[in-house]
């Protein structure tokens, strides 16, 4: 409307001029001609100029000033009334009808009425003028009828011609408004929506709430900044909202995960920024929303993903959500670490300025930060700039959040033993590692399923429960988990020394086994407890449970009922393990290189050779699969172990061997501490069987406790199609 306002007082502006440029020059033509005199020009210039001055500068004001055509009309007025009473000719009336060219942009019938009643009066005063001065004579008096006749029938017509457009102006207007108000519907429910959809993907990871509205705030205040008109800024707002959209396609294992990402974790981790852009490309509302989702992990240097792209490649909008992407991330807590504060987060802005972002936008934010002109906003305080207003809306919003809530504390505590259950447990855990050095702990019941069996799944549940109820009698200070179907999982804070790491496990141990022994049913339960100091492994949650879990294994291999410690001599046997899968990926890498084993090792692995090429020529022609697997023998204390003490304890490999394989089967001795197995046509869960039978044997028959067996298995079919592709 302002935009229309303008252009209409622009056109009568101009009109008026043109219409004043015609008649000075008509007078300026009668002066040089003697029919005018100079102080008439002066006059009327004068009379002409002044509202023309007056109606310029409201102009200039205001140029949709919707009272300024009154003003116009006015001015024309006066000159008109001057010109109509100093007039030397009876056609002056006609004077007015330039105007009425211009009066048919309002479209406003009061205003002709006006008009014509003003411009019907100034004309009969004139004709009264006229007859007082005796210059109305019988041949003119036809041409006054005529003027007269002329104003009525102009103004009448122009009248009906505008009350018509008005009745048709009037109805697009109420058109326009319903348009209007109808878009603004639209909009709002666009941004509940994409609100909905933004809360549903930063629920996926209770760390992230909010993080898609406020990487929208953030990002509307740089673009405000950056000088973006206000429709713009709030499509950069939508586009914030939606960027991270691409996370709703990837498992909550990887986005909940405690610790680092592996690579191949993190590579599907950074697929979403194609899945978001997928899902959004073919949505036209919101201009550039596939390029927020696509491109906001591109970097300034080019070093991001997924494409590449470099300076001003990057779309600006991406530029813009990746700044404030990071502010988000730096100035949030994690369950790594804490909230970086004000002054190191605008230090390393300025330190990646140029690098990692772009520096003009980093300039504007910067400054925003810098004259807290951004406030920090946090999971709770968050809103998006938007009126819901309707009643319904807020009934259902209320509905959604008490959902919401009775959802979380669902998702939060296992049912059965009000633990944590593992998603948030291991995040608990994580938490108070950034804090604190502990111990960690994983209890394990190893005839859970005998139980069910026997006496019934409700028997069974009560046993994990009363397995849990023991341990939080014992220390209601712990962290308790439900980490798996007969295990859970128990983190103590301050818990930094071995010698009161194992009193503590022993304790446990004893305290649980009396708790649960009170049923007969329960009299022959085995508990086994692998523990972890990070005091020892370091803070990494990752690193700690995969300890305490190896503790476990160690525990169940030797079928013990207790409690194990991951130590020293433990991280040695894991080393060793390595070494063991170094040398299989040795093996498959020679394989892979010369197709044929013939001809490799042949001075030290004469026999290799010969049962390679015989397994796999036989393996080829009877189309059955082949799996190597290494067996490694390690010694947890290599210097102070003998090589009688090694042959000795091969034997007993062998032996174990021999004694679980089938007939089919193949075995070899590789080195001094390894065999070779060649098991045929098996799939993984047979190969398992296999390996526990040999380890199970070797176990029980070497008994000095001073080697750790290690394998490794490959299967050699496919090394063959890896290699003929």
């Amino acid at each position: 409307m302002e935009q229309n306002e303008h252009k209409i007082n622009r056109n009568l502006i101009i009109g008026w001029m043109l219409i004043v440029g015609v008649l000075l020059v008509a007078y300026f033509g009668e002066f040089l001609k003697g029919e005018r005199t100079g102080a008439y020009m002066a006059v009327f210039s004068l009379v002409t100029a002044v509202p023309a001055i007056v109606c310029a500068l409201l102009y200039h004001k205001d140029k949709s000033n919707p009272r300024l055509r009154y003003f116009i009309i006015g001015g024309y007025y006066i000159m008109y009334i001057f010109v109509l009473l100093t007039g030397n000719t009876i056609l002056v009336f006609t004077y007015i009808f330039p105007l009425l060219t211009l009066v048919v942009l309002y479209h406003q019938s009061n205003l002709v009425l006006m008009m014509g009643i003003l411009s019907f009066f100034a004309n009969l005063l004139y004709d009264v003028k006229l007859y007082f001065s005796n210059e109305i004579t019988l041949q003119n008096s036809r041409d006054i009828e005529i003027q007269l006749a002329l104003i009525i029938l102009c103004f009448a017509f122009l009248y009906v011609a505008s009350k018509m457009y008005q009745d048709i102006s009037e109805r697009n207007s109420a058109y326009v408004k319903e348009l209007d108000d109808k878009q603004q519907q639209i909009q709002r429910v666009t941004l509940q929506t994409i609100t909905t959809i933004a809360n549903i993907i930063d629920a996926k990871d209770e760390y992230t709430k909010g993080h898609s509205q406020r990487v929208a705030e953030y990002s509307s205040a740089i673009a405000r900044e950056l000088g973006y008109d206000e429709e713009a800024v709030r499509n950069v707002q939508y586009i914030g909202l939606l960027h991270d959209i691409g996370k709703i396609g990837i498992p909550d294992a990887i986005l909940n995960k405690p610790g680092k990402l592996t690579d191949a974790e993190f590579k599907l981790m950074k697929q979403h920024v194609e899945i978001g852009a997928n899902i959004l490309k073919d949505n036209n509302m919101i201009k550039d929303l596939e390029k927020g989702a696509r491109y906001h992990h591109e970097r300034y240097d080019g070093k991001g993903y997924q494409n590449g792209l470099k300076a001003e490649e990057i779309p600006e909008i991406a530029r813009i959500i990746c700044i404030a992407d990071a502010y988000d991330a730096m100035t949030s807590n994690r369950v790594y670490r804490k909230r970086l504060s004000d002054k190191d987060v605008i230090a390393e802005l300025k330190r990646c300025s140029g690098s990692q972002f772009d520096p003009r936008i980093v300039e504007a934010f910067v400054n925003l930060l810098e004259n807290k002109q951004i406030a920090q906003l946090s999971p709770d305080t968050v809103q998006v700039s938007v009126n819901l207003g309707e009643q319904s809306t807020h009934l259902l919003q209320n509905v959604l959040d008490m959902q919401e809530s009775q959802n979380k504390n669902n998702q939060e505590f296992d049912y059965l033993t009000n633990a944590y259950n593992r998603k948030i447990g291991e995040q608990r855990i994580a938490e108070q590692l950034t804090e604190k050095d502990g111990a960690l702990l994983l209890i394990d019941i190893l005839n859970l399923r005998e139980i069910n069996t026997r006496y019934g799944f409700l028997s069974g549940d009560y046993l994990i429960k009363a397995v849990a109820d023991g341990i939080m009698y014992y220390r209601d200070d712990a962290i308790l988990v439900r980490f798996d179907g007969d295990e859970l999982l128990c983190f103590i804070a301050g818990v930094t020394d071995e010698n009161a790491m194992k009193t503590l496990m022993e304790e446990m141990h004893g305290f649980i086994e009396k708790h649960i022994h009170e049923r007969k049913e329960y009299e022959n339960t085995s508990i086994c407890i692998g523990g972890a100091l990070s005091s020892f492994l370091g803070r990494d949650y990752t690193v700690l449970q995969s300890a305490a879990d190896k503790a476990v294994y160690y525990l169940k291999q030797l079928k013990k009922n207790g409690c194990y410690l991951y130590q020293t001599a433990d991280r040695k046997k894991d080393e060793n393990k390595n070494l063991s899968k170094n040398d299989l990926a040795q093996l498959v890498h020679v394989i892979k290189k010369d197709s044929s084993y013939t001809g490799t090792y042949n001075v030290d692995y004469p026999e290799f050779v010969k049962i390679y090429d015989f397994v796999k020529s036989m393996s080829d022609r009877n189309h059955q699969a082949v799996q190597l697997i290494l067996l490694t023998l390690a010694p947890i204390d290599e210097k102070n172990t003998a090589i009688a003490e090694r042959d000795a304890a091969m034997n007993f490999l062998e032996s174990a061997i021999n004694t679980s394989l089938r007939k089919v089967d193949i075995m070899m001795r590789f080195s001094s501490t390894q065999c070779i197995i060649f098991l045929i046509n098996l799939n993984n869960e047979q190969i398992h069987i296999i390996v526990n039978r040999i380890m199970n044997n070797f176990y029980k028959s070497y008994d000095k406790k001073d080697m750790v067996l290690n394998y490794e298995v490959a299967d050699l079919n496919q090394i063959s199609e890896q290699f003929s592709s």
